[in-house]
């Protein structure tokens, strides 16, 4: 009876080890970091690497003949490799010579079967040349007469990639339906595109920005509607939800001196202008007004470590993939604690 009693018992410890181990392998998840070439973004890498597992490097653009231009952040990547944390290249439509993301840039490249290859060859090129895990496609602005066009351009790439053995991820913006009436949001079928792609990074910040009235960058109840939204197109396991890591300051007088706050500044603000941030419980989000030197009163928007914490739970929540964070630069050890007390 002893000898059965002690195996039973030890059975009974190596299920329940192996239910903890399985469990927290799952709560960690995918946390990747978005970053760039510059010198904060490095920083922020050292010091606070042990919090994430992946970076993407967003540093690549591309021309209307598809060719990649941009550069890999070498720093970045060697000491990424160094701590065995996975790297994607991000390329993105983005067009230096209208400072904005580019929708027909995207729909030539789209379109054009020699500028379509150039860009999927170049890709792999990339990859194999840097060591980057995968690609992160971000087109963003895709014109919506597009939307089945840039479904067949995540295709026909994600399998190219595929064969190399380069995994894929796409960036779409947030949504909780389809509306052919929202051209920003319609071009993107999420369907379509998590069929294909390994990771769909959803981008669950900018509910608000400075383009438009005040308000949360990422409310509880907006967020959830779009991973609700999210998990019935995608495969929960492929998706990614985001992080920001600032906020929004509003000039409620003269919108063009509106400007975006990076975390570690939010906190230097609220201290300089002496400001009384609230928590706002419609939106589980922080604000704060203030008074300028020009007597013009401002609203702020931002995310503290608290409402981090909480945002980051809905990962475990819906069981997705994991998170991302854009991006890496001027945040705090504060703000990535917080994302690993969300995301267990």
């Amino acid at each position: 009876m002893k000898k059965w009693l002690i195996i039973a018992v030890s059975l009974a410890i190596a299920i329940v080890l192996f239910m903890y181990t399985k469990g927290e392998a799952k709560a960690a998840g995918m946390t990747l970091g978005y970053t760039t070439g510059d010198t904060a973004s490095y920083n922020s890498l050292t010091k606070y690497h042990t919090y994430m597992n992946a970076i993407a490097t967003d540093t690549f653009a591309f021309e209307k003949n598809g060719r990649i231009i941009g550069d890999a952040p070498s720093k970045q990547l060697t000491y990424a490799k160094k701590k065995k944390i996975k790297t994607w290249a991000v390329i993105s439509n983005y067009n230096d010579a209208i400072y904005d993301f580019d929708g027909d840039l995207a729909s030539r490249v789209m379109s054009n079967k020699t500028a379509k290859k150039r860009f999927t060859d170049q890709l792999i090129t990339l990859a194999k040349k840097h060591s980057y895990y995968g690609i992160n496609i971000d087109f963003e602005a895709v014109n919506p007469e597009d939307r089945a066009a840039y479904s067949n351009f995540i295709q026909y790439v994600s399998q190219a990639l595929n064969k190399k053995h380069i995994k894929t991820m796409v960036s779409v913006p947030a949504k909780s339906a389809d509306d052919k009436n929202d051209d920003w949001s319609w071009p993107y079928d999420y369907a379509k595109i998590g069929k294909y792609a390994d990771f769909v990074q959803v981008m669950t910040y900018d509910e608000h920005g400075i383009w438009g009235e005040p308000g949360s960058v990422a409310s509880t109840n907006w967020i959830k509607s779009s991973l609700q939204f999210s998990v019935k197109k995608i495969k929960a396991n492929k998706v990614i939800m985001g992080i920001p890591a600032y906020g929004y300051d509003w000039d409620v007088k003269d919108g063009s001196t509106s400007t975006i706050r990076e975390w570690n500044e939010l906190k230097s603000l609220i201290k300089k202008q002496k400001a009384k941030p609230a928590f706002n419980k419609k939106s589980g989000s922080m604000t704060f007004s203030y008074v300028d030197k020009k007597k013009h009163k401002h609203v702020v928007w931002y995310e503290n470590e608290k409402t981090v914490q909480t945002k980051s739970h809905l990962a475990k929540q819906y069981k997705i993939a994991g998170v991302s964070v854009y991006a890496l630069g001027n945040e705090s050890e504060s703000f990535w604690k917080a994302i690993r007390k969300g995301t267990k």
